[in-house]
């Protein structure tokens, strides 16, 4: 790896492409208690505008993208992109909900936050009675009791909780007095397991926030051996000299490995016009880097301990800093997608990232990037976290514009479902 850059640049945009995504936009997870994805509330900005996004019908709109702007972004880049057969969760402003605007996709799929700033009245009330009525969830964003709060849990099924915006020996009496309002409780920003846990004894349905990408635990106690058994097989998969002999006895040695890559290879995603009836024999057909990048997935992908997410998150972290360097070498490509997948490592593993990497055969940018954010890879990988995870401002726009950064995002997402589809069919 011999990439020298102080910092990566990305590919340019045509000016029609510029266009049409000069907007920000990103999702967040919401999770049930068994930590499957219930929803994603839907992050937007437009790239002039100050604060983050709600859907806005008011005239002059400059506290927020406008409705046309951000409907129109919604389904160019298409809701089932966006987030599957999950619920969608917008946030609107009451504006927007007055004045009648139809949404245009259905309601099995999508949910309306109402902002905690919104005042009610019988305007309000009758609006949302009538998207109820029609379908949508109606979830209270940043609830707290005030004029108002009774009414609006009238019409509400779910309500959404900042925990770090509130009193922790308040909370268990808050969480009691809403379940008996007969909603379903959402807890946000939830940034640690422990928080996660404490929220589900409170009695929590949902569970949004950043949890999910740290390990559980960060203790120094002995690593089990299925997880070091793991982490070796990524590390022989790494080796960069590896001959095709090599790789073939890696993935042969592991007996759930070889049957995987086998289904995978010969399942419809591929569609390859032969089919591929041994590692050897699909090395020479795919060539190495495909089969290790294949196996790598796999590995990854079979922990079966760990949320579906999370794989998914690492694929599309992955693909998003691979594209934002197809501009430069093969080299550094695929050095940029190698740690955005590696990026989330420690929370797959449950190991802390300083005692995973010395394990693995990585050239000292790619340690540096993973162990710091330092570096042309760190800045890389810091600048698609914090796209990911709506921290816009923190980006370093001379060097990742809004828009290159956006239709990345939304490839790196289609690509990632298209992939974890393809690694589940094996």
């Amino acid at each position: 790896m011999t990439e020298s850059r102080d910092s990566l640049s990305v590919q340019e945009l045509t000016e029609e492409e510029q266009d049409r995504h000069r907007v920000y936009m990103a999702r967040q997870p919401i999770f049930d208690g068994d930590l499957e994805v219930y929803g994603y509330e839907l992050l937007f900005r437009g790239s002039g505008q100050a604060d983050q996004a709600e859907i806005s019908g008011s005239a002059g709109a400059g506290e927020a993208a406008t409705s046309t702007v951000m409907l129109n972004s919604i389904m160019e880049f298409d809701l089932e992109n966006l987030v599957g057969d999950r619920i969608a969760f917008f946030n609107l402003t009451r504006e927007f909900l007055l004045a009648g605007t139809d949404l245009p996709f259905s309601s099995t799929n999508v949910g309306i936050e109402v902002l905690e700033n919104s005042k009610v009245d019988d305007d309000l009330l009758n609006a949302l009675e009538h998207l109820a009525l029609l379908g949508y969830e109606i979830a209270l964003d940043d609830f707290t009791w005030g004029p108002g709060a009774d009414r609006l849990l009238s019409v509400a099924s779910m309500v959404k909780l900042d925990i770090q915006d509130l009193d922790r020996e308040e909370l268990p009496r808050i969480v009691a007095e809403l379940q008996n309002k007969q909603v379903k409780l959402v807890a946000e920003k939830v940034e640690t397991h422990e928080e996660m846990e404490m929220c589900r004894r409170l009695g929590f349905d949902y569970f949004q926030g950043f949890f999910l990408c740290k390990p559980t635990t960060l203790s120094a106690r002995r690593l089990p051996e299925s997880k070091l058994n793991t982490l070796r097989l990524i590390a022989k998969l790494q080796e960069p000299d590896v001959t095709p002999a090599q790789l073939e006895e890696i993935i042969q040695h592991d007996v759930t490995l070889n049957y995987r890559l086998l289904r995978t290879v010969n399942s419809a995603y591929y569609g390859l016009a032969v089919k591929i009836r041994s590692i050897s024999h699909a090395v020479v057909y795919l060539g190495i880097p495909t089969i290790r990048s294949w196996a790598r997935l796999l590995v990854l992908s079979g922990l079966e301990d760990r949320p579906s997410e999370l794989v998914r998150l690492a694929l599309t972290r992955a693909r998003m800093c691979q594209l934002l360097t197809e501009n430069l070498s093969d080299e550094a490509s695929e050095a940029a997608f190698t740690v955005g997948l590696f990026s989330l490592l420690d929370a797959m593993l449950d190991i802390p990232m300083d005692r995973i990497l010395p394990q693995l055969p990585l050239d000292e940018p790619l340690i540096e990037a993973l162990e710091t954010r330092d570096g042309p890879y760190g800045r890389l990988l810091t600048a698609v976290t914090r796209y990911e995870q709506g921290e816009w401002d923190e980006i370093d726009h001379d060097l990742y514009p809004v828009e290159r950064l956006t239709s990345a995002y939304m490839e790196a997402l289609a690509w990632a479902r298209e992939q974890y589809r393809a690694l589940m069919s094996g």
